[in-house]
């Protein structure tokens, strides 16, 4: 089977679909102009019977009801899935495939449709406000117009819950995937895990987009430190830890019970292979060689995840040679589905498959779902949406298999995910929004911002390194806006969707955590511009990357850099120690970034350099290092190199002299290696 062409056996298909129906196959022929929206709508409301694939007459009246075929939970999920599925209409099976923005449906529309799912894109929360308290009010709300409906299906609510439940004020946010990798602790990312899910159920939902699964291979890429590795089998490993933490181990008790949610593993497939490291970009690459590196390394993390139980998957913005993941049927059906065994429902992502081919709306739509999305992410055109594809199965686009296969699938996770036996505001839910928040959460966190701390430089002054140095000061100077910006720190996802600096949520600064760890006879100095005194033994300065999201951070190699703000924080760090008599003053660099930067121009000044990543809410984990007896324990789990320029070649052989710092490297303070195998070797500047 060939790379990137459609599933043969859904071309098959189509084609006859095509000769019978007289109508569109959905891949990309001009349909009919007699056949529109508004009379296939007609047709539909003036008859109580359509036609199927097969040209046998199928009833769309409401069959006879009785709920105590699918609610009884002591029956099998199968015959519960079966026995609701043969009451539902075409367009009720049509609506638990859609799930629109909360902002942009209403209570009575969830119950008069029986829509499916909802989700909070990132930064919509409830008019009301932005508290757990808030949230709880307005999900419930929504979940029991779902059970108003004429069938009761329960509603699934999802959320891009990423890294902690950090669309929510005063949640706990942990640090981001590349952080957790750092850490390489697969008990604690369980744990982690687990935690979210609480605070996420805490607020009544059910479902969260997370984790991603990709192995970034080129830092310029903006979702770079949603990855916790370059290596997929590093990354199948962590993703399936996370996987258990959020949704229970799937051979426990604890499984999908309602301490924990539905993870998400995204986005299938081929992210971080993208030409230049674009965002939404073109996987390109020979058929034969895309075929080795699908089989070798893409389909790992998800064959872990299926593994751990996950019950969704969410389709790559990405391309492959050209074709758009959400109409690609040979990976999401034959691979996915088929190779992998995949038994739960695709979801797209978000207007995604308004990216697919297709002259109009209902062909793109018709692509997607026979590629194999069960559940359209259709924000505010979830009406349109829905109507499209009771006209396309009308008209013979999609069959009505395919609805079934779909419908039958999202049931599946429902019914799997105990929704049907969910208690609305129940006794598990209020009990959680206790805890959420809460000292227990923070000091996991905090714990993981200290496991994630990666020390890739730390120069001997005399006889001590710089990290013993700054750890025996007594007046320390902290420098820099970044070391004093919840915002900053927890970095994109947080609160809104791009995130924000400033004090976005509740937690403690960098600043704020090294001086809670400071002793009586320790002070500590802070300048936002970096303005080093005579009394200072060592400066801290912080530097790295603002807040981003996806294409908002993609960078070109020019621009893979620390900000220019930051630079000029050096620059007086510099000028002021020397006007001090404090030219050799040990310098320690707190890098707050998503990904690996060019640093090539500022490697000399420093003597110490700590890796924090975004490590979320917590800033007293890093204080726990620095100032504290925990000692460094994370490596880096990608290559680094000198120049951005220089990434897409990193991986050949021979390029050993364009690597800054190896996979692997990490220090501890008396300048020994963590690991044999990545001992820090910097090198030589390259001209």
């Amino acid at each position: 089977m060939r790379i990137g062409r459609k599933n043969s056996r859904f071309m098959a298909m189509m084609m006859m679909l095509t000769m019978a129906a007289g109508s569109l196959s959905g891949c990309g022929s001009q349909k009919p102009e007699s056949t529109n929206t508004e009379v296939l709508q007609e047709q539909a409301d003036s008859s109580e019977t359509t036609t199927n694939a097969g040209g046998e007459t199928e009833s769309d009246e409401p069959q006879p009801l009785d709920k105590s075929l699918y609610m009884d939970a002591s029956k099998d999920v199968e015959e519960r899935v079966e026995a609701l599925l043969s009451m539902m209409t075409l367009e009720e099976k049509a609506a638990q495939m859609l799930q629109p923005e909360q902002s942009a449906i209403n209570l009575k529309e969830i119950s008069e449709y029986g829509i499916g799912s909802v989700l909070s894109g990132g930064g919509s929360a409830p008019l009301s406000g932005n508290t757990v308290d808030d949230w709880q009010a307005h999900v419930n709300e929504i979940k029991q117009a779902a059970l108003d409906s004429r069938l009761g299906i329960p509603i699934l609510y999802g959320i891009d819950a990423v890294h902690g439940n950090n669309n929510v004020y005063a949640a706990t946010v942990y640090p981001h995937n590349i952080g957790l990798g750092a850490a390489d602790d697969e008990e604690l990312v369980e744990k982690i895990g687990a935690a979210v899910a609480e605070e996420v159920r805490a607020t009544g939902i059910q479902w969260t987009f997370a984790p991603t699964l990709a192995n970034p291979q080129n830092e310029m890429w903006g979702r770079t430190y949603e990855g916790f590795g370059e290596d997929a089998d590093y990354v199948a490993k962590m993703g399936a830890a996370y996987i258990r933490g959020f949704q229970g181990d799937k051979d426990s008790a604890e499984y999908l019970d309602d301490k924990h949610v539905l993870a998400t593993a995204k986005h299938f497939l081929g992210e971080g292979y993208t030409t230049a490291g674009m965002n939404q970009g073109n996987v390109k690459m020979d058929e034969e060689a895309f075929e080795t590196l699908l089989r070798e390394q893409l389909v790992l993390p998800y064959q872990a995840a299926i593994d751990a139980g996950v019950r969704t998957v969410m389709a790559s913005y990405n391309s492959v040679n050209g074709l758009k993941m959400h109409e690609n049927g040979y990976l999401l059906t034959d691979v996915l589905k088929g190779d992998l065994g995949f038994s739960g429902f695709v979801i797209s992502d978000y207007n995604a498959v308004q990216q697919v081919s297709g002259s109009n709306y209902r062909e793109k739509i018709v692509n997607s779902v026979n590629a194999g999305v069960d559940m359209l992410m259709e924000v505010t055109s979830w009406k349109e949406c829905m109507d499209e594809i009771v006209a396309a199965v009308n008209e013979g686009s999609i069959s009505r298999e395919r609805i079934d296969d779909a419908v039958r699938r999202i049931l599946r996770v429902k019914f799997e995910a105990g929704l049907f036996e969910e208690e609305i505001s129940g006794t598990t839910e209020n009990s959680l929004k206790e805890i959420y928040g809460g000292d227990e959460h923070r000091a996991l966190a905090r714990q993981a911002v200290s496991e994630s701390l990666v020390l890739l430089k730390n120069d001997k002054i005399g006889e001590k390194t710089a990290m013993e140095i700054l750890a025996e000061s007594k007046n320390i100077l902290v420098a820099g806006s970044k070391a004093d910006d919840i915002g900053v720190q927890c970095g994109g996802w947080t609160i809104s969707w791009q995130g924000s600096t400033g004090n976005i949520t509740e937690g403690t600064t960098i600043l704020q955590g090294l001086q809670n760890a400071a002793g009586d006879d320790v002070t500590i100095e802070y300048s936002k511009d970096g303005e080093v005194n005579a009394g200072n033994d060592a400066v801290l300065v912080v530097i790295g990357e603002n807040p981003y999201v996806e294409t908002s951070g993609d960078r070109k190699p020019s621009n893979l850099t620390i900000m220019g703000s930051d630079k000029k924080v050096l620059d007086t760090i510099k000028e002021t120690a020397k006007a001090a008599g404090k030219e050799d003053i040990p310098v320690i660099a707190l890098m707050l970034a998503g990904r690996p930067v060019t640093i090539a121009n500022q490697i000399e000044d420093f003597d110490g350099l700590v890796m924090a990543w975004l490590p979320g809410t917590e800033g007293d984990g890093v204080a726990d290092v620095l100032l504290g007896d925990k000692e460094f324990r994370g490596t880096l789990k990608y290559t680094w190199t000198w120049d951005a320029q220089d990434i897409a070649d990193k991986f050949a052989d021979g390029n050993e002299d364009k690597i800054l710092f190896k996979k692997g490297s990490g220090l501890k303070k008396d300048g020994s290696s963590i690991s044999p195998d990545g001992t820090v070797t910097i090198g030589k500047k390259p001209e």
